[in-house]
C-alpha cells in the first residue's frame, strides 16, 4: 500500500530538503527551483501516472524518494521525472558526489546518463563524470545526505511546510498534506 508521504515522516521531509540543498538547490530565493521533492513508500502504476501527469502539465522535474518500508530510515531508491521535448522521461538515479565540495547530481542506475541542478535550477542532462559512476561516489552522497538531513532534523518536526508534496495513495501531489500530521 502506499501512503502519504513527508506530512507526518519528519525524517522523510529532512531527507528531502537534505538531497535539495546538496544537490545545489538554494534554500531560499526570489525565484522557486523547476525540480521539487516527493516520497512514498512502495510506488505502483497509480502513483507514477499521476506524478508523471504533473510533472507534464507543471514542467518541473520531481525526484521521488522510494522508501522500502514505513519505518525505513533512507530511501531505498530514488526515481527521477523530468520533462522533456518528447514526453517524460523516467529513471532510477542514484545521488553521486564527485567532490567535496561540489553539489550532488544524480547517476542513473545504468550510469549512461548523469542529471545535475542547472544555473537556473532545473534539472538537466550533463556529461557524464567518471567519478559519478563509481560506487564510492554514491556512498558519499548518502553519507552527505544523512549529515544534511540529521542537521535539518530539528526543523523538520510538526506539520507541513510550504513546499513540501505529498504523494497519496492514489498517485495524487498535492502541496498540503492529506491528512493531519
Amino acid at each position: 500500500m502506499n501512503t502519504s508521504t513527508t506530512g507526518g515522516h519528519d525524517a522523510r521531509r529532512a531527507n528531502a530538503y537534505a538531497l535539495h540543498l546538496e544537490l545545489g538547490l538554494p534554500a531560499e530565493g526570489t525565484v522557486p527551483a523547476a525540480v521539487k521533492f516527493a516520497s512514498v513508500t512502495g510506488i505502483d502504476m497509480g502513483i507514477l501516472d499521476a506524478a508523471v501527469c504533473k510533472v507534464a502539465e507543471s514542467g518541473w522535474a520531481c525526484v521521488i524518494a522510494i522508501y522500502a518500508d514505513e519505518g525505513a530510515a533512507a530511501p531505498h531508491w530514488y526515481l527521477a521525472l523530468m520533462p522533456h521535448a518528447e514526453g517524460i522521461i523516467a529513471t532510477k538515479v542514484n545521488p553521486a558526489a564527485i567532490g567535496d565540495d561540489e553539489p550532488l547530481v544524480l547517476m542513473a542506475e545504468d550510469r549512461r546518463q548523469q542529471f545535475a541542478v542547472s544555473e537556473c535550477g532545473r534539472l538537466v542532462e550533463v556529461p557524464v563524470e567518471a567519478a559519478a559512476r563509481r560506487t564510492r561516489s554514491h556512498r558519499n552522497a548518502a553519507k552527505r545526505i544523512a549529515a544534511t538531513a540529521e542537521t535539518l532534523a530539528p526543523f523538520c518536526a510538526g506539520g507541513p511546510s510550504p513546499g513540501d508534496l505529498f504523494v497519496d495513495s492514489a498517485g495524487n501531489i498535492r502541496n498540503a498534506a492529506p491528512f493531519a500530521a
